[in-house]
Protein backbone atom coordinates (compact mmCIF):
# COMPACT_ATOMS: atom_id res chain seq x y z
CA UNK A 1 0.00 0.00 0.00
CA UNK A 2 1.74 2.72 -0.55
CA UNK A 3 0.61 6.78 1.48
CA UNK A 4 -0.70 9.88 2.21
CA UNK A 5 3.47 11.29 3.30
CA UNK A 6 4.13 13.41 0.41
CA UNK A 7 7.81 14.14 2.19
CA UNK A 8 8.50 10.07 1.83
CA UNK A 9 9.58 9.75 -1.82
CA UNK A 10 7.83 6.01 -2.34
CA UNK A 11 4.08 7.07 -1.29
CA UNK A 12 4.02 10.04 -3.07
CA UNK A 13 4.91 8.48 -6.36
CA UNK A 14 2.16 5.59 -5.42
CA UNK A 15 -0.51 8.28 -4.36
CA UNK A 16 -0.63 10.02 -7.98
CA UNK A 17 -3.35 8.05 -10.60
CA UNK A 18 -4.20 9.94 -13.39
CA UNK A 19 -7.19 9.59 -15.64
CA UNK A 20 -6.71 6.87 -17.89
CA UNK A 21 -7.35 7.56 -21.82
CA UNK A 22 -4.63 6.17 -23.80
CA UNK A 23 -5.56 2.90 -25.56
CA UNK A 24 -2.00 0.18 -25.04
CA UNK A 25 -0.25 -1.87 -27.63
CA UNK A 26 -1.36 -5.54 -27.82
CA UNK A 27 0.04 -7.91 -25.06
CA UNK A 28 2.88 -10.10 -25.38
CA UNK A 29 1.45 -14.02 -24.64
CA UNK A 30 2.28 -14.90 -21.02
CA UNK A 31 4.85 -17.49 -20.81
CA UNK A 32 5.44 -17.65 -24.68
CA UNK A 33 9.15 -18.50 -25.23
CA UNK A 34 11.44 -15.46 -25.58
CA UNK A 35 11.76 -12.89 -28.54
CA UNK A 36 14.87 -14.30 -30.59
CA UNK A 37 17.66 -11.94 -29.94
CA UNK A 38 21.22 -10.73 -31.09
CA UNK A 39 23.51 -11.34 -28.35
CA UNK A 40 23.41 -11.30 -24.52
CA UNK A 41 20.01 -11.20 -22.98
CA UNK A 42 19.10 -7.69 -21.03
CA UNK A 43 16.01 -7.40 -18.82
CA UNK A 44 15.15 -3.87 -17.53
CA UNK A 45 13.15 -2.66 -14.48
CA UNK A 46 11.15 0.48 -13.69
CA UNK A 47 11.26 1.25 -10.31
CA UNK A 48 10.37 4.44 -7.86
CA UNK A 49 14.29 3.70 -6.74
CA UNK A 50 13.71 4.62 -2.85
CA UNK A 51 14.93 3.11 0.23
CA UNK A 52 12.35 0.24 0.67
CA UNK A 53 11.56 -0.12 -3.25
CA UNK A 54 15.28 0.06 -3.55
CA UNK A 55 15.91 -2.74 -0.98
CA UNK A 56 12.89 -4.87 -2.89
CA UNK A 57 14.75 -4.65 -6.32
CA UNK A 58 18.64 -5.29 -5.11
CA UNK A 59 17.09 -8.77 -3.63
CA UNK A 60 15.68 -9.75 -6.73
CA UNK A 61 18.98 -8.79 -9.22
CA UNK A 62 21.05 -10.45 -6.75
CA UNK A 63 19.18 -13.52 -6.46
CA UNK A 64 18.70 -13.93 -10.31
CA UNK A 65 22.29 -12.79 -10.93
CA UNK A 66 23.59 -16.26 -9.39
CA UNK A 67 22.09 -18.09 -11.80
CA UNK A 68 22.13 -15.80 -14.69
CA UNK A 69 25.82 -14.10 -14.43
CA UNK A 70 25.22 -13.26 -18.79
CA UNK A 71 22.34 -11.36 -17.84
CA UNK A 72 22.31 -7.95 -17.73
CA UNK A 73 19.86 -6.44 -15.69
CA UNK A 74 19.04 -2.70 -16.10
CA UNK A 75 17.17 -0.37 -12.90
CA UNK A 76 15.42 2.19 -14.38
CA UNK A 77 14.13 5.43 -11.97
CA UNK A 78 10.57 6.68 -12.70
CA UNK A 79 10.37 10.26 -13.30
CA UNK A 80 7.59 12.66 -12.74
CA UNK A 81 3.73 11.19 -12.14
CA UNK A 82 4.25 7.46 -12.27
CA UNK A 83 0.65 6.72 -13.84
CA UNK A 84 1.49 8.75 -16.50
CA UNK A 85 4.60 7.70 -17.55
CA UNK A 86 3.66 4.02 -17.35
CA UNK A 87 0.56 4.98 -20.14
CA UNK A 88 2.80 6.88 -22.63
CA UNK A 89 5.80 4.16 -22.22
CA UNK A 90 2.50 1.57 -22.62
CA UNK A 91 1.44 3.32 -25.99
CA UNK A 92 5.21 3.84 -27.77
CA UNK A 93 5.07 0.01 -26.81
CA UNK A 94 8.66 0.12 -24.92
CA UNK A 95 7.68 -0.68 -21.28
CA UNK A 96 10.26 -1.98 -19.16
CA UNK A 97 10.21 -5.96 -18.54
CA UNK A 98 9.21 -5.69 -15.04
CA UNK A 99 7.24 -2.55 -13.12
CA UNK A 100 6.27 -1.69 -10.05
CA UNK A 101 3.00 -1.01 -9.41
CA UNK A 102 1.00 -1.22 -6.29
CA UNK A 103 -2.75 -1.30 -5.01
CA UNK A 104 -4.08 1.44 -6.70
CA UNK A 105 -2.92 1.12 -9.86
CA UNK A 106 -3.98 -2.85 -10.78
CA UNK A 107 -7.24 -1.80 -11.64
CA UNK A 108 -6.38 0.52 -14.53
CA UNK A 109 -2.94 -1.24 -15.44
CA UNK A 110 -4.74 -4.53 -16.17
CA UNK A 111 -7.98 -2.82 -17.50
CA UNK A 112 -5.67 -0.90 -20.10
CA UNK A 113 -2.95 -4.25 -20.61
CA UNK A 114 0.03 -2.96 -19.50
CA UNK A 115 0.42 -6.39 -17.38
CA UNK A 116 0.19 -9.84 -18.17
CA UNK A 117 -1.41 -12.30 -16.03
CA UNK A 118 1.39 -14.08 -13.98
CA UNK A 119 -0.88 -17.33 -13.10
CA UNK A 120 0.06 -18.24 -16.56
CA UNK A 121 3.64 -18.34 -15.85
CA UNK A 122 2.79 -20.34 -12.32
CA UNK A 123 0.98 -23.00 -13.71
CA UNK A 124 3.86 -24.44 -15.28
CA UNK A 125 6.25 -23.93 -13.09
CA UNK A 126 7.08 -26.91 -10.15
CA UNK A 127 8.76 -24.28 -8.33
CA UNK A 128 6.73 -21.59 -7.62
CA UNK A 129 2.73 -21.42 -5.93
CA UNK A 130 0.45 -18.78 -4.84
CA UNK A 131 -1.41 -20.72 -2.62
CA UNK A 132 0.77 -20.39 0.55
CA UNK A 133 0.20 -16.41 0.05
CA UNK A 134 -2.19 -14.68 2.02
CA UNK A 135 -5.26 -14.06 0.18
CA UNK A 136 -6.15 -10.50 1.08
CA UNK A 137 -2.53 -8.91 0.03
CA UNK A 138 -2.49 -11.28 -3.29
CA UNK A 139 -6.12 -9.78 -3.55
CA UNK A 140 -4.22 -6.51 -4.30
CA UNK A 141 -2.63 -7.69 -7.19
CA UNK A 142 -6.16 -9.15 -8.66
CA UNK A 143 -9.61 -7.71 -10.48
CA UNK A 144 -13.03 -8.36 -9.90
CA UNK A 145 -14.56 -10.24 -12.98
CA UNK A 146 -11.11 -10.60 -14.21
CA UNK A 147 -9.43 -13.89 -14.11
CA UNK A 148 -5.65 -13.96 -13.08
CA UNK A 149 -2.76 -12.18 -10.95
CA UNK A 150 -0.78 -9.05 -12.23
CA UNK A 151 1.15 -8.38 -9.16
CA UNK A 152 3.63 -10.62 -6.77
CA UNK A 153 3.29 -8.06 -4.10
CA UNK A 154 6.58 -6.74 -1.80
CA UNK A 155 5.36 -7.13 1.72
CA UNK A 156 2.27 -7.31 3.53
CA UNK A 157 1.81 -4.06 4.36
CA UNK A 158 -0.55 -2.38 7.05
CA UNK A 159 -1.27 0.44 9.35
CA UNK A 160 -0.09 -0.17 12.09
CA UNK A 161 0.72 2.24 15.36
CA UNK A 162 4.72 2.95 15.90
CA UNK A 163 4.83 4.63 19.59
CA UNK A 164 7.50 6.51 21.57
CA UNK A 165 7.58 4.30 24.45
CA UNK A 166 9.51 6.78 26.65
CA UNK A 167 7.46 9.18 26.67
CA UNK A 168 4.53 7.12 27.38
CA UNK A 169 6.41 6.41 29.94
CA UNK A 170 7.63 9.73 31.23
CA UNK A 171 3.95 10.71 31.71
CA UNK A 172 3.04 8.43 33.36
CA UNK A 173 0.45 6.68 30.70
CA UNK A 174 -0.20 3.28 30.30
CA UNK A 175 2.07 1.08 27.44
CA UNK A 176 -0.12 0.81 24.22
CA UNK A 177 -0.89 -2.63 23.74
CA UNK A 178 -2.09 -4.88 20.35
CA UNK A 179 -6.05 -5.19 22.37
CA UNK A 180 -6.36 -1.35 22.75
CA UNK A 181 -9.34 0.68 21.92
CA UNK A 182 -9.11 4.46 20.31
CA UNK A 183 -11.02 5.17 24.04
CA UNK A 184 -7.63 3.70 25.58
CA UNK A 185 -5.56 6.01 23.30
CA UNK A 186 -7.19 8.91 23.78
CA UNK A 187 -7.07 9.26 27.30
CA UNK A 188 -3.24 7.86 27.39
CA UNK A 189 -2.29 11.26 24.39
CA UNK A 190 -4.87 13.43 26.86
CA UNK A 191 -2.10 12.11 29.99
CA UNK A 192 0.94 12.95 27.82
CA UNK A 193 -0.02 16.28 26.31
CA UNK A 194 -0.69 17.19 30.25
CA UNK A 195 2.74 16.63 31.01
CA UNK A 196 3.68 18.52 28.20
CA UNK A 197 1.06 21.35 25.82
CA UNK A 198 3.98 21.10 23.54
CA UNK A 199 3.23 17.87 22.27
CA UNK A 200 0.93 16.63 19.75
CA UNK A 201 0.27 13.37 20.50
CA UNK A 202 -0.79 12.01 17.23
CA UNK A 203 0.70 12.83 14.20
CA UNK A 204 -1.96 12.40 11.77
CA UNK A 205 -2.40 16.25 11.06
CA UNK A 206 -0.31 18.96 9.28
CA UNK A 207 -0.42 20.01 5.58
CA UNK A 208 -1.09 16.48 4.34
CA UNK A 209 -1.86 13.31 5.34
CA UNK A 210 -5.34 13.80 7.55
CA UNK A 211 -7.63 12.43 4.39
CA UNK A 212 -5.39 9.40 3.27
CA UNK A 213 -8.16 6.82 3.37
CA UNK A 214 -5.83 4.45 5.21
CA UNK A 215 -6.53 6.52 8.12
CA UNK A 216 -10.03 7.82 7.36
CA UNK A 217 -12.09 5.18 5.99
CA UNK A 218 -11.17 2.63 8.43
CA UNK A 219 -13.22 5.01 11.11
CA UNK A 220 -16.09 4.33 8.70
CA UNK A 221 -16.00 1.00 8.39
CA UNK A 222 -14.95 0.39 12.38
CA UNK A 223 -18.56 2.31 12.69
CA UNK A 224 -20.52 -0.41 10.63
CA UNK A 225 -20.45 2.25 7.71
CA UNK A 226 -19.01 1.87 3.92
CA UNK A 227 -17.99 4.69 1.90
CA UNK A 228 -19.67 3.38 -1.52
CA UNK A 229 -22.19 0.54 -2.57
CA UNK A 230 -20.68 -2.85 -3.46
CA UNK A 231 -21.93 -2.09 -7.33
CA UNK A 232 -19.81 1.09 -6.48
CA UNK A 233 -23.29 3.05 -7.94
CA UNK A 234 -24.38 4.63 -4.75
CA UNK A 235 -21.87 7.33 -2.78
CA UNK A 236 -22.50 6.59 1.08
CA UNK A 237 -20.42 8.58 2.87
CA UNK A 238 -23.48 10.26 4.60
CA UNK A 239 -25.53 7.35 6.03
CA UNK A 240 -25.52 7.12 9.52
CA UNK A 241 -23.21 4.57 10.62
CA UNK A 242 -20.94 6.52 7.84
CA UNK A 243 -21.42 9.76 9.79
CA UNK A 244 -20.74 8.24 13.20
CA UNK A 245 -17.31 7.25 12.14
CA UNK A 246 -16.69 10.69 10.24
CA UNK A 247 -17.73 11.96 13.81
CA UNK A 248 -15.55 10.29 15.92
CA UNK A 249 -12.87 11.00 13.61
CA UNK A 250 -13.23 14.56 13.28
CA UNK A 251 -13.32 14.14 17.03
CA UNK A 252 -10.10 13.93 17.57
CA UNK A 253 -8.73 17.37 16.41
CA UNK A 254 -12.22 19.01 17.63
CA UNK A 255 -12.86 17.49 20.69
CA UNK A 256 -10.54 15.32 21.99
CA UNK A 257 -7.33 17.86 20.69
CA UNK A 258 -5.42 15.28 20.19
CA UNK A 259 -4.05 15.51 16.61
CA UNK A 260 -1.72 17.76 15.03
CA UNK A 261 -3.19 20.70 13.93
CA UNK A 262 -4.33 20.64 10.15
CA UNK A 263 -1.68 23.04 8.38
CA UNK A 264 1.08 22.54 10.78
CA UNK A 265 3.95 22.78 8.30
CA UNK A 266 6.07 20.11 10.13
CA UNK A 267 9.43 19.34 8.72
CA UNK A 268 9.33 15.91 7.50
CA UNK A 269 5.55 15.67 7.92
CA UNK A 270 3.86 13.36 10.52
CA UNK A 271 7.27 10.97 10.60
CA UNK A 272 9.41 14.51 11.14
CA UNK A 273 7.26 15.06 14.38
CA UNK A 274 7.58 11.68 15.88
CA UNK A 275 11.66 11.07 15.33
CA UNK A 276 11.27 14.90 16.65
CA UNK A 277 9.68 14.10 19.52
CA UNK A 278 6.59 16.14 18.96
CA UNK A 279 4.40 13.52 18.48
CA UNK A 280 4.11 10.40 20.46
CA UNK A 281 2.05 8.20 17.89
CA UNK A 282 2.55 8.07 14.37
CA UNK A 283 0.56 5.42 11.89
CA UNK A 284 2.02 3.38 8.98
CA UNK A 285 3.24 0.68 7.32
CA UNK A 286 6.35 -2.01 8.47
CA UNK A 287 8.39 -0.22 5.81
CA UNK A 288 9.26 2.69 8.50
CA UNK A 289 11.17 0.22 10.77
CA UNK A 290 13.96 0.52 8.48
CA UNK A 291 14.51 4.30 8.63
CA UNK A 292 13.09 4.62 12.35
CA UNK A 293 15.89 2.25 13.80
CA UNK A 294 18.28 4.59 11.43
CA UNK A 295 16.89 7.77 12.69
CA UNK A 296 16.14 7.80 16.36
CA UNK A 297 18.60 7.48 18.33
CA UNK A 298 17.64 8.85 21.53
CA UNK A 299 14.50 7.67 22.22
CA UNK A 300 12.43 4.03 22.69
CA UNK A 301 10.28 2.90 20.45
CA UNK A 302 7.70 0.19 19.54
CA UNK A 303 4.74 -1.01 17.68
CA UNK A 304 1.39 -1.44 18.48
CA UNK A 305 -1.55 -2.96 16.45
CA UNK A 306 -4.27 0.49 15.21
CA UNK A 307 -6.25 0.33 18.06
CA UNK A 308 -10.06 -0.92 17.54
CA UNK A 309 -13.14 0.76 16.96
CA UNK A 310 -16.79 0.01 18.75
CA UNK A 311 -18.52 -1.99 16.19
CA UNK A 312 -15.17 -3.18 13.82
CA UNK A 313 -11.60 -3.55 13.97
CA UNK A 314 -10.17 -2.23 10.53
CA UNK A 315 -6.94 -0.24 9.47
CA UNK A 316 -6.00 0.30 5.98
CA UNK A 317 -3.65 -2.01 3.95
CA UNK A 318 -2.25 -1.69 0.58
CA UNK A 319 1.36 -2.91 -1.01
CA UNK A 320 3.58 -2.28 -3.93
CA UNK A 321 5.20 -5.40 -5.76
CA UNK A 322 5.75 -5.49 -9.47
CA UNK A 323 4.61 -7.32 -12.35
CA UNK A 324 5.83 -8.29 -15.67
CA UNK A 325 4.31 -5.56 -18.55
CA UNK A 326 3.03 -6.88 -22.07
CA UNK A 327 5.63 -4.82 -23.57
CA UNK A 328 8.38 -7.35 -22.52
CA UNK A 329 10.69 -8.75 -24.74
CA UNK A 330 12.00 -11.43 -22.19
CA UNK A 331 8.51 -12.35 -20.09
CA UNK A 332 10.29 -15.68 -19.52
CA UNK A 333 12.80 -14.74 -17.84
CA UNK A 334 11.19 -11.84 -16.13
CA UNK A 335 9.13 -14.17 -14.27
CA UNK A 336 12.15 -16.21 -13.01
CA UNK A 337 13.58 -12.76 -11.94
CA UNK A 338 10.47 -12.07 -10.35
CA UNK A 339 9.44 -15.07 -8.61
CA UNK A 340 11.89 -15.21 -6.31
CA UNK A 341 9.76 -12.09 -4.24
CA UNK A 342 7.39 -15.22 -3.70
CA UNK A 343 9.84 -17.27 -2.00
CA UNK A 344 10.32 -17.48 1.58
CA UNK A 345 14.11 -16.87 1.17
CA UNK A 346 12.95 -12.93 -0.37
CA UNK A 347 10.65 -12.65 2.17
CA UNK A 348 12.61 -13.35 5.24
CA UNK A 349 15.52 -11.19 3.61
CA UNK A 350 13.01 -8.41 3.42
CA UNK A 351 12.19 -9.38 7.11
CA UNK A 352 15.58 -9.40 8.35
CA UNK A 353 16.18 -6.03 6.66
CA UNK A 354 13.22 -4.59 8.57
CA UNK A 355 11.81 -3.22 5.24
CA UNK A 356 8.35 -5.58 5.27
CA UNK A 357 6.13 -8.23 6.62
CA UNK A 358 6.08 -11.87 5.24
CA UNK A 359 2.92 -12.23 2.88
CA UNK A 360 3.28 -15.74 3.31
CA UNK A 361 1.17 -17.50 5.90
CA UNK A 362 4.09 -20.21 6.26
CA UNK A 363 6.05 -17.86 8.17
CA UNK A 364 3.67 -16.37 10.36
CA UNK A 365 5.92 -18.14 13.23
CA UNK A 366 9.11 -18.06 11.53
CA UNK A 367 12.01 -17.65 14.11
CA UNK A 368 13.09 -14.77 12.40
CA UNK A 369 10.68 -12.99 14.00
CA UNK A 370 12.32 -13.88 17.66
CA UNK A 371 16.05 -13.53 16.14
CA UNK A 372 15.74 -9.75 15.11
CA UNK A 373 17.00 -7.50 17.03
CA UNK A 374 14.82 -4.86 18.31
CA UNK A 375 13.26 -1.93 17.71
CA UNK A 376 10.80 -2.83 17.53
CA UNK A 377 9.69 -5.50 20.02
CA UNK A 378 6.53 -6.18 18.88
CA UNK A 379 7.11 -6.72 15.39
CA UNK A 380 4.88 -9.17 15.28
CA UNK A 381 2.25 -6.44 15.97
CA UNK A 382 2.06 -5.91 11.94
CA UNK A 383 1.18 -10.33 11.36
CA UNK A 384 -1.98 -9.91 14.04
CA UNK A 385 -2.84 -6.19 12.43
CA UNK A 386 -2.96 -7.64 8.68
CA UNK A 387 -5.66 -9.75 9.61
CA UNK A 388 -7.62 -6.54 10.50
CA UNK A 389 -7.01 -4.52 7.18
CA UNK A 390 -9.08 -3.46 4.78
CA UNK A 391 -8.55 -2.12 1.06
CA UNK A 392 -9.23 0.83 -0.88
CA UNK A 393 -12.35 0.98 -2.40
CA UNK A 394 -10.82 0.21 -6.00
CA UNK A 395 -14.30 -0.04 -8.20
CA UNK A 396 -14.94 3.81 -8.64
CA UNK A 397 -15.56 5.31 -12.92
CA UNK A 398 -12.16 6.36 -14.08
CA UNK A 399 -13.91 9.22 -14.91
CA UNK A 400 -14.78 10.28 -11.32
CA UNK A 401 -11.42 9.07 -10.03
CA UNK A 402 -10.40 7.25 -6.79
CA UNK A 403 -9.75 7.76 -3.03
CA UNK A 404 -6.70 8.28 -4.19
CA UNK A 405 -6.77 11.28 -7.02
CA UNK A 406 -9.43 12.95 -9.30
CA UNK A 407 -12.92 14.40 -7.97
CA UNK A 408 -12.98 12.06 -5.80
CA UNK A 409 -9.99 12.24 -4.04
CA UNK A 410 -10.58 16.22 -3.93
CA UNK A 411 -14.52 16.53 -2.72
CA UNK A 412 -13.46 14.26 0.00
CA UNK A 413 -10.86 16.11 1.49
CA UNK A 414 -12.87 19.23 1.09
CA UNK A 415 -15.40 17.84 2.69
CA UNK A 416 -13.41 16.56 5.79
CA UNK A 417 -11.50 19.55 6.19
CA UNK A 418 -14.72 21.92 6.38
CA UNK A 419 -16.07 19.12 9.44
CA UNK A 420 -12.46 19.36 11.30
CA UNK A 421 -12.34 23.59 10.65
CA UNK A 422 -15.84 23.74 11.93
CA UNK A 423 -17.01 25.20 8.67
CA UNK A 424 -19.67 22.70 8.35
CA UNK A 425 -21.30 19.89 10.42
CA UNK A 426 -19.89 16.32 9.94
CA UNK A 427 -23.24 15.34 8.73
CA UNK A 428 -23.63 18.28 6.25
CA UNK A 429 -20.11 18.15 4.82
CA UNK A 430 -20.51 14.32 4.04
CA UNK A 431 -24.19 15.08 2.68
CA UNK A 432 -22.60 17.46 -0.14
CA UNK A 433 -19.65 15.07 -0.48
CA UNK A 434 -22.01 12.26 -1.16
CA UNK A 435 -24.21 14.92 -3.80
CA UNK A 436 -20.97 15.69 -5.41
CA UNK A 437 -19.75 12.05 -6.04
CA UNK A 438 -23.28 10.60 -6.87
CA UNK A 439 -23.23 13.45 -9.96
CA UNK A 440 -20.34 11.61 -11.17
CA UNK A 441 -21.91 7.89 -10.55
CA UNK A 442 -25.16 8.79 -12.28
CA UNK A 443 -23.50 9.93 -15.81
CA UNK A 444 -20.92 6.79 -15.71
CA UNK A 445 -23.77 4.35 -15.48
Amino acid sequence: MLSAQPKHKIWQLLTCIMVFSMLLSACVVPGAAPAATEGPIELSILNSCGPVTDAVVDILVKNYNKANPDVKVNIECAQGDYAEGIFAKAAAGNLPDVVLSADLFTVPFVENGVLVDLETFAETDETFSFDDIYENILGLGQVAGTAGTFMIPASWDSVQMYYNKDMFEAAGAPIPTDDWSWDNLIEACKTIQAQDDAVDCISIGGVSGWDWWAYMIPWIVGYGGEPVSEDFTTSTFSTEESVAGLQAYVDLWTVHDVMMPLGTDYPGGGQGCFVGKSCAVFFHIPGFMKTFREQITDFTWDVAVTPSHPIAHATGMGTFGYGISANSKHPQEAWELLKYLGSAEAQGELLRGYVGIPFLKSMADSPIFTEMAPPPTNVKAFIAGGEIGIFPPMGYPSKCGSLYAGLINQTIRTGLEEAIRGAKTVAQAFTDVDAEIQACLDTAQ
